[in-house]
């Protein structure tokens, strides 16, 4: 009997193995998709720009109509605020380092976002 008992645990250990070992892959499998590229314009109409706490926010329209709001791009970049507001432009992205934190403030958090860097006037 006692020998059952070990060969009985012994199963259960290995399904109780596999089945941590199946949901663990579902984890990363997950993660994997959550990390989908974003689709970001390169030439695009300017709606609206908006500086928030860690980067500017712009809204754009690309030449099929599709909207693209929230884009985030450099506050340098919104600093012209005037002259890319409802013109075509040709956009550049680039990762950049931003504060991480709940407010303006900084607090030694950063994260690496990709940001509108520059933006010229194709028309």
């Amino acid at each position: 009997m006692q020998g059952k008992k070990i060969h009985f645990q012994a199963i259960c250990l290995s399904i109780s193995v596999f089945t941590a070992s199946a949901i663990g892959s579902l984890g990363n499998y997950t993660a994997v998709q959550a990390k989908k590229p974003v689709a970001r314009p390169t030439i695009a109409t300017v709606k609206s720009m908006v500086n928030g706490d860690i980067m500017c926010y712009v809204n754009l329209v690309d030449d099929k109509g599709k909207q693209y709001n929230s884009v985030g791009a450099s506050f340098e970049t919104c600093a012209n605020k005037k002259r890319f507001l409802n013109k075509k432009v040709q956009l550049s992205y680039n990762q950049v380092s931003v504060n991480d934190c709940q407010s303006a403030e900084p607090c030694g958090k950063s994260r690496l976002e990709t940001l509108i860097t520059k933006m010229q006037i194709i028309r």
